[in-house]
């Protein structure tokens, strides 16, 4: 098997972009989603310093998306591997152990974060029980429409989504068939007629099937974008040529435009430029893997990146409204929260991320039907290695 370290000297960068997109870039420029998310009241007339503009360079251009763009591609390049050498139940408990544990612990870290805010600026806790506990199992929230707290867990549930309907095709990946790519033209298709049918919907009796259609026509267009990390897959392991994978690549960004474009959530085609930038990236590393070899950053940033996405958005944005009521230097701030974010992170990873994930492991041996060949860990999850989050 060819090496796929470019994929993960990728994973430790998109991790970055998005740290950069949270604490750079929309804790100074979109205060009213902060303060949504935090329940700290907004602080009026924050501007961005003026040492941070030269990371923001054109409007177009947003690190957040980027980044979650790079990692929905690696997702998409990296769980084929997975897929061709595990059992289906070696899979679903793989990936279970490695995400929910982690996640568990960062929404817990969320939720406490949030509390203090509540205490410190004197006002209610705003979530019930049930909003709560509802994000405790990832990829369901969205389908019962409930409130998204930490503001970055629909990276995740489009990843739990992606995991689940690569089942679907996982004997044509075997096989390295492209009708393993029927898949997101059937997502697609699937999109495209509730689109069609979403007036009727709204009309319906039954308002949370009208939701659950809104919420898989959100995830829809993401996860078609993630089969163009799976084309990647298959080209540079020799299983497609270059000009099939070209058609592929293209017809798959054209659906993922086409679904947001036509769809209810159509503003979010400003986001469109950063993906198609993140697939050129994406490509460019896969086809010059040596400038993107792995080093003690990248591997280290890599290694990190599920539990800084999980635990970095809501906990850094309640630390800089804080520190900036106690009239701290932004600067000073923004280093104080960024090693924070990133010292948390690395403890996660080494005390609860690699214990889930061995235990995932050989749980998996354990109740396989039949033996099969150990799989590396890889993938990431937007962060998961996932993702995360996002904007």
């Amino acid at each position: 098997m060819k090496s796929t370290e470019f994929a993960t000297t990728l994973r430790g960068y998109a991790a970055v972009c998005v740290l950069i997109s949270h604490y750079f870039g929309v804790y100074w420029g979109n205060q009213p989603a902060v303060s949504e998310l935090t329940r700290a009241p907004a602080v009026d007339g924050l501007g961005m310093p003026s040492y941070l503009l030269w990371l923001h360079p054109h409007p177009f251009f947003n690190w957040g998306a980027f980044g979650v763009a790079l990692f929905f591609l690696v997702s998409g390049f990296v769980i084929p591997y997975s897929l061709e050498r595990a059992s289906r139940t070696q899979f679903i408990v793989g990936r279970l152990f490695r995400i929910v544990p982690l996640y568990a612990v960062g929404f817990t870290i969320t939720l406490a974060s949030i509390f203090v805010s509540t205490l410190y600026f004197n006002v209610d806790w705003p979530y019930s029980l049930k909003q709560v506990s509802i994000h405790y199992i990832p990829g369901i929230r969205d389908l019962l429409w409930s409130v998204n707290i930490d503001g970055i867990i629909w990276t995740l549930e489009i990843e739990v989504k992606f995991y689940l309907i690569c089942l679907l095709g996982v004997v044509a990946l075997r096989e390295r068939s492209i009708r393993f790519f029927a898949i997101p033209a059937g997502v697609f298709a699937v999109a495209m007629f509730l689109i069609g049918q979403e007036s009727s919907l709204a009309q319906s009796a039954y308002s949370q099937i009208y939701l659950a259609s809104l919420a898989i026509i959100n995830s829809a267009p993401y996860l078609v974008f993630m089969f163009i990390g799976s084309v990647f897959h298959y080209a540079y392991n020799g299983y497609m040529n270059s000009e099939r994978a070209m058609f592929f690549v293209v017809a798959l960004f054209i659906g993922y435009l086409a679904i947001i474009y036509n769809g209810p959530y159509h503003a979010q085609i400003v986001s469109s430029a950063n993906y198609g930038l993140a697939i050129l990236v994406f490509s460019f590393a896969a086809s010059y893997p040596k400038f993107f070899s792995a080093s003690r950053v990248s591997d280290f940033f890599a290694n990190i990146s599920y539990p800084l996405y999980a635990i970095h958005g809501v906990a850094g944005y309640v630390v800089l409204r804080i520190l900036w009521d106690l009239q701290f230097k932004a600067w000073v701030s923004l280093i104080l929260v960024t090693v924070l974010a990133i010292s948390i992170s690395w403890l996660l990873h080494i005390a609860v991320e690699v214990p889930s994930n061995k235990l995932g492991k050989r749980l998996a041996k354990k109740i396989a039907s039949k033996p099969q060949i150990a799989f590396e860990e890889t993938e990431t999850i937007g962060g998961v290695g996932v993702v995360m989050p996002a904007e």
